[in-house]
């Protein structure tokens, strides 16, 4: 018998052609016979798979669209030394309507199309659950004691308090049209506080890298108490909603005994379970990796299930989830890519969600202007003066503690998503709910030329094919 690779295919163009004549032309023009001897119909009516077609059609048209803006926009800002953040939530705005919709409506209308909007509120609220994961993840408990935890308490919890107490200041003081119609004043009162609270841990952690401060003393002890600070704020976000949801103070009491229930079987039932199913030892092996992709998201989305029906937000499961989650080889790998489909496809159009909602003209003319001034300038106060006073009393010069504070003002992206909580829960105006994200973005951007400010120099990049300098000891 002849090998196999030997054998090569004996034919000339002519047989070919009568070949393909034969085996597909002839049973070609057998089936057009049959269709035109059964009746051609004509032009049927429109079937109702249309409407879905055309709506998948504008859907992935708006993905396109909404991903390719924020993308630009995100690469224009770290072109100007911003966070690829801000460029992002500034994409959103300029989107929707308060830009793009005053000024060209009808071009606004077909770019996003209201049929479109649910499946991107949708996606967004995905993204942003498996975002919160990824933060939960990074939040470890053995990292904040391991970077000294009485430290990083002390400027975390008093960044947390001085700017709630201003955000509850303000929303007592702010005129009652921007107060959310049919809301309690408890719960208002406290989310306005908590609002002003937020430092967002993993845009913190992007700015630190980018100015060369992530791995100095400065940056690890900001990273630490931004941790602690995140923790707090998700518990009293947590509170706040059960205090809004419950409708009296019996009803807040047994959500907030559910949510205690939860963390205890997170902690202490689900946490070393997840230890022992996703054992480091494990063989690392295209199954074994599909078995661990498959416990990471199915711990997640029934977390994210279970705090959704108490009734504190899916979110508050997603970063239990990932506080809960072993630092495994195997996990960190599943995680990176869970990061980039979230942070590249899902959160853009949680940007734009955002943006949607956002209309600048709500915010009310000078005197609206004027408040919204007010509000950035209590929650970039008192985060800058809750951290900068602990700081020194901990006998830091005044340069550092300096830092620090600019360092704490970083909002980004977790105070969107506490924002677009709010505003779902009936806690914030239209008004109001504007406001907060100029503030959010303003604050954020303010980050870097806050620390250059005060005396911090990024460290220059070597040259192209230049050894990279070693760095002191300690």
């Amino acid at each position: 018998m002849a090998d196999a690779e030997n054998l090569r295919p004996a034919v000339t163009a002519r047989r070919a052609l009568l070949s393909y004549g034969a085996l597909v032309g002839i049973p070609v023009a057998a089936t057009a016979l049959i269709v035109v001897a059964i009746g051609y119909p004509g032009t049927a009516a429109p079937h109702a798979a249309a409407s879905g077609a055309n709506t998948t059609y504008r859907i992935l048209a708006a993905l396109a669209l909404v991903t390719a803006g924020a993308g630009g926009a995100g690469v224009l800002a770290r072109r100007l030394g911003q966070p690829r953040v801000v460029g992002e939530i500034a994409a959103g705005v300029l989107l929707g309507p308060s830009v793009l919709g005053a000024l060209a409506p009808g071009v606004q209308h077909w770019l996003l199309p209201p049929e479109v909007l649910p499946v991107l509120s949708a996606l967004g609220q995905i993204g942003v659950s498996l975002f919160m994961f990824t933060v939960g993840l990074e939040l470890s408990v053995g990292t904040l004691r391991s970077n000294g935890l009485t430290a990083s308490a002390l400027i975390g919890h008093s960044g947390i308090a001085l700017p709630f107490l201003a955000g509850v200041v303000a929303a007592v003081t702010l005129p009652a049209s921007y107060r959310p119609p049919g809301a309690s004043t408890a719960p208002y009162v406290l989310f306005m506080g908590l609002s002003l609270s937020i430092t967002a841990v993993p845009v913190l952690a992007r700015v630190l890298a980018e100015e060369g401060l992530l791995r100095t003393g400065l940056g690890t002890l900001a990273m630490a108490s931004a941790g602690v600070a995140d923790v707090t704020a998700w518990c009293l976000l947590a509170l706040v909603l059960a205090v809004a949801r419950g409708g009296s103070l019996l009803g807040a009491a047994v959500t907030v005994g559910w949510v205690a229930l939860f963390a205890l079987v997170v902690w202490y039932g689900l946490r070393p379970l997840l230890a022992r199913w996703l054992d480091p030892a494990r063989p690392d092996t295209p199954l074994a990796m599909a078995r661990t992709a498959t416990i990471v998201l199915v711990s997640v989305l029934l977390c994210a299930l279970a705090t959704e029906r108490i009734g504190v937000h899916a979110l508050f499961g997603a970063v239990a989830a990932g506080l809960a989650m072993p630092r495994t080889a195997a996990v960190r790998q599943i995680t990176w890519r869970i990061e980039g489909l979230t942070t590249w496809l899902l959160l853009p159009s949680f940007f734009m969600t955002v943006g949607l909602s956002t209309r600048l003209g709500t915010v009310g003319g000078a005197t609206g202007w004027l408040c919204c001034g007010a509000v950035l300038l209590a929650a970039a106060a008192g985060k800058f003066v809750g951290t900068l006073v602990p700081a020194r009393l901990m006998r830091f010069d005044w340069r550092s503690s300096a830092q620090l504070g600019a360092m704490m003002n970083c909002r980004g992206l977790t105070e969107l998503i506490i924002l677009n909580t709010g505003l779902a829960a009936g806690l914030l105006s239209r008004g109001l709910f504007a406001m907060m994200v100029v503030m959010a973005l303003v604050t954020t951007a303010m980050t870097s030329p806050l620390l250059r400010l005060f005396g911090h120099r990024r460290p220059r990049q070597p040259a192209a094919g230049a050894a990279p300098e070693c760095a002191p000891p300690g």
